[in-house]
């Protein structure tokens, strides 16, 4: 199984942004997103849902177990 902390890394790199770029984005300090993928601690799913967005993809590509049916 793959982890969120991969599939945020990979779906963030896919849109050529920097873990700074997606902090700024987002709102949050750029260690909030070496935590998450680092899997240090996880999003919240409203942060989850913004993540997807601005990464342009579904939250269930990154976030799995979060929007599972």
């Amino acid at each position: 199984m793959i982890k969120v902390s991969h599939n945020l890394k990979l779906h963030r790199i896919k849109a050529g942004l920097t873990q700074l770029e997606l902090a700024r984005k987002l709102g949050v300090k750029e260690r909030v997103i070496t935590f998450w993928e680092t899997g240090r601690s996880d999003p919240h799913i409203e942060q989850a849902v913004d993540i997807a967005k601005i990464l342009e993809t579904e939250p269930k590509e990154i976030f799995p177990n979060m929007f599972s049916n």
